[in-house]
């Protein structure tokens, strides 16, 4: 029999202190997690899903089933070696990646079933209808794979495989993870990223559990697939969800160059929130998780990620449980020095192809610990991204809102073209009635896509002002920004005429070119003074001395 065993074989991608890589096997990963830096693999679907096997391990051997218990975890600095390696010895055969009677987080071999080639169940890869993603070689789809890398595969596919499509014994379905974003919580070294993310487990949270709540390698039966769904038996069992029957086929070396993959169980209809999921509430169906905007990267919507109260979403329940942890140690019951971060892991999916992805996004932004309770810095948080947004529009291609005042003294909303769409009406030739196509003007404006370097730019500055603003509080205590609002101004300011002059620059220098440009500039440099105006103190045209 042919063995890989996840136990002690080096497969787990891992950063050092000082910047070197390293690979370890599941119980060397987490007996030495206070010593690693960060697990982290070039795919940010495997990163994400290997976080939560480990957090599933941990559950089962450590709970903590109250916030004392996790107190004691956190404090100890480190897991308990002796009942790791019982643990392991445990269960040992079912961690062997090609065992011959149950190979793990797989089935044996499937009668029936097309034989793929193994990177068929990596999503990152441009293989069937996906685009690729995260790395730019297809090159070589049938070459063999190291088995490290197969069990990644592995894991990944039963925590982010995309449903639609015809399969046994019924149409695939969703994974866990496909919809919406996932958020975790990074702290300073591996084991406080996996004890800061180790929510509560008990019978009721973080959902209801039955006696029977097992990982998936330690159920005796495994559950039946069932087309309407399969019950969930606890927070453990749905970590550890195998959404699909997978088998891999290995080589005499144990590379690994084909698989298998059928539809193995359904999520049901009625789910519980997933404590890394942020939620928007629908009047009809509940809450349903919050997806990705292919067109907007998401710090551009952290506020909304942090609301702790809000009718219309609901933010990761990891957040509010790091909440109860930062007023703990601020109590002195945990002895830490808490900076923490966010790694944000989703995929947008074209709605109703099979087994299409459109686009990834993984950020990592800071998460000083005050965004986690006080909703007056989250508001004037949202005022911060509020401002970018609405310098952003000047660089769009449609229309946007201006207030104006009429004839009679009232102010009244009207819709104006862009800056851009502006400069493109002024670039296309006119009919005989003066006017030009609007579709084409349009068209020619997006071309131009100043709004990328803009977001981009601000992207960059947005971490620093995120914690910057945190620490930016009134002597009332109460609000924030004095200083650090008009600082994100003149970011905007200068990320905004870069990127128009940038667009500028690159069209040709006629005369009508240069008239065209001129009229958009002014334009756009008379809206944009008017909309910094209430944040930078400076009275020369475009608020820029």
């Amino acid at each position: 029999m042919f063995s890989y065993n996840l136990v002690d074989e080096k497969w787990i991608p891992c950063v050092m202190p000082d910047g070197t890589t390293e690979d370890f096997g599941l119980q060397e990963v987490l007996v030495r997690a206070p010593e690693i830096k960060e697990l982290l693999d070039p795919s940010p679907l495997v990163t994400v899903s290997l976080h939560r096997l480990l957090l599933a391990i941990l559950h089962r051997n450590f709970g903590p089933s109250s916030l004392p218990k996790w107190q004691e975890l956190w404090n100890k600095g480190k897991w308990d070696e002796n009942v790791l390696k019982a643990y392991f010895s445990t269960w040992r055969q079912h961690f062997n990646l090609f065992d011959d009677e149950r190979p793990f987080y797989q089935s044996c071999e499937i009668n029936g079933a097309e034989i793929h080639p193994v990177i068929h169940l990596a999503l990152e890869s441009a293989s069937g209808n996906n685009a690729t993603l995260f790395d730019h070689n297809n090159d070589d789809r049938f070459s063999p794979i190291l088995p490290a890398i197969a069990a990644g595969y592995v894991i990944t596919t039963q925590a982010f495989a995309i449903g639609f499509g015809k399969s046994n014994p019924f149409y695939f379905s969703d994974s866990p993870l496909i919809r919406g974003l996932t958020t975790m919580v990074l702290g300073n070294s591996l084991f406080e990223t996996l004890t800061l993310n180790l929510v509560i487990y008990n019978d009721e949270r973080p959902f209801p559990r039955s006696s029977d709540d097992l990982p998936v390698w330690e159920q005796k039966e495994l559950t039946v697939p069932n087309k309407e769904g399969s019950p969930i038996k606890g927070y453990v069992d749905y970590l550890t969800w195998q959404s699909r029957r997978i088998h891999l086929f290995h080589e005499n070396d144990m590379s690994v160059r084909n698989c298998q993959i059928q539809q193995n169980l359904k999520l049901p209809k009625q789910m519980y929130s997933d404590p890394f999921k942020s939620f928007r509430k629908d009047k009809e169906r509940g809450l349903l998780p919050r997806s990705i905007n292919p067109k907007k990267a998401v710090w551009r919507d952290s506020h909304i990620l942090l609301q702790t109260s809000d009718t219309e979403y609901k933010r990761p329940e990891v957040f509010n449980w790091l909440a109860r942890i930062d007023e703990a140690c601020r109590f002195g019951a945990i002895q830490a020095k808490l900076a923490y971060k966010m790694m944000i892991t989703g995929l947008a999916t074209d709605t109703g192809k099979a087994a299409s992805v459109l686009l990834w996004r993984h950020e990592r932004l800071p998460l000083p610990p005050q965004y986690l309770q006080d909703e007056n810095l989250i508001s004037k948080l949202k005022e911060a991204l509020e401002l970018a947004e609405d310098a952003g529009r000047l660089l769009g291609s449609g229309f946007i809102e201006a207030e104006i005042t009429d004839k009679r003294g009232k102010r009244k909303t009207i819709r104006v073209p862009s800056p851009l769409r502006i400069l493109a009406s002024e670039l296309l030739l006119k009919d005989q009635d003066g006017k030009t196509d609007p579709e084409a003007a349009k068209t020619l404006a997006e071309s131009l896509s100043p709004g990328r370097p803009y977001w981009a730019a601000l992207g960059i500055a947005f971490n620093r002002f995120m914690i910057d603003l945190a620490a930016d509080k009134g002597p009332d205590g109460k609000t924030y920004g004095e200083k650090t609002l008009p600082e994100w101004a003149k970011e905007i300011r200068k990320a905004a005429r870069a990127a128009f002059e940038e667009t500028a620059r690159s069209l040709d220098r006629t005369g009508r070119m240069l008239k065209a440009i001129s009229k958009a500039e002014n334009e756009f440099k008379n809206r944009l003074y008017n909309i910094l105006k209430p944040y930078i103190n400076e009275t020369t045209e475009g608020g820029e001395k």
